[in-house]
């Protein structure tokens, strides 16, 4: 794996992180964001915010989606868009890097991120939320992966249980969710989800047995492989995976077990990347 750092006209400072399979490049002045990841030599799968910010994906108080991938804390609520417009530091590990985000005064959490890179080729991800208050906390890890427009994911339902005495498959939809959206398609085995400029959002959250999703577009094939704990309380009713979709990127997100933090404790969720060209 190579290293290096590198000024670019829309991010600023951005850490590259390179081997022969993988691109990974990390926002240094804002963050934490993983702002690039492809094949090597490859368009960027992930959804980069216009400079203009004419997308509506950012509030009054500053906070900007940027795109990429972002670490949150579950439960959503009115706290969770703190600007995370300051800058990260970083720090080699062996294998990779670790990314830590200043304080956010609203949640009382501090994030970091370490990044390493397998020997199979994949790109494990290390997602952490230390309790920086003086109260416990309750929440979960929560990665969020933004993609850019196009592609088709699909989520697989699996589970080992033929008799079918209990339900093995949880769903859970957002407001306004339709499941009879085009964009979305039911089978025995899963959830395929197909990009379309649609100006309705969507956003549905799913119990993933399996523990993976692939998204594929641009010619690559993008799988995230993530936990499943059958016998873990997992938040929004049960779900360890979501997907949001808008008319301008579609976001593959994987969450943690919930957790009572207590302060100066921790808690982590792992993901894995694994890229290839389609």
């Amino acid at each position: 794996m190579q290293k290096c750092v590198k000024d670019n006209t829309r991010w600023g400072k951005v850490l590259w992180l390179t081997t022969d399979q993988v691109e990974v490049g990390i926002a240094l002045d804002f963050g934490i964001r993983v702002v690039h990841v492809s094949c090597t030599g490859c368009e960027n799968l992930f959804y980069v915010q216009p400079a203009d910010l004419s997308d509506g994906f950012t509030n009054s108080d500053g906070w900007k989606l940027y795109g990429g991938h972002r670490i949150w804390m579950a439960p959503e609520s009115d706290k969770s868009c703190y600007p995370d417009n300051e800058p990260v530091t970083w720090n080699e590990t062996q294998n990779g890097v670790l990314i830590t985000q200043n304080v956010d005064p609203l949640l009382g959490i501090r994030k970091t991120l370490s990044i390493e890179f397998l020997a199979d080729g994949g790109v494990q991800l290390e997602q952490s939320i230390y309790n920086a208050s003086e109260m416990p906390i309750d929440g979960a890890s929560w990665g969020v992966n933004t993609l850019d427009a196009g592609g088709t994911a699909y989520i697989s339902f699996t589970n080992n249980d033929k008799r079918g005495f209990t339900p093995h498959r949880v769903v859970s939809l957002w407001s306004d969710t339709n499941l009879h959206d085009p964009r979305l398609s039911f089978d025995k085995q899963g959830l395929t989800a197909k990009f379309m400029p649609l100006p309705d959002y969507l956003k549905i959250g799913l119990y993933c047995m399996e523990g993976k999703a692939v998204f594929e577009n641009k010619g690559q094939r993008f799988t995230l492989c993530f936990d499943a704990q059958p016998l873990s309380e997992y938040p929004d009713n049960g779900c360890n995976f979501e997907l949001y979709m808008c008319s301008r990127f579609m976001e593959l997100e994987t969450l943690g077990v919930k957790t009572h933090i207590m302060p100066g404790e921790h808690t982590s969720h792992m993901e894995t990347w694994y890229l290839t060209k389609v």
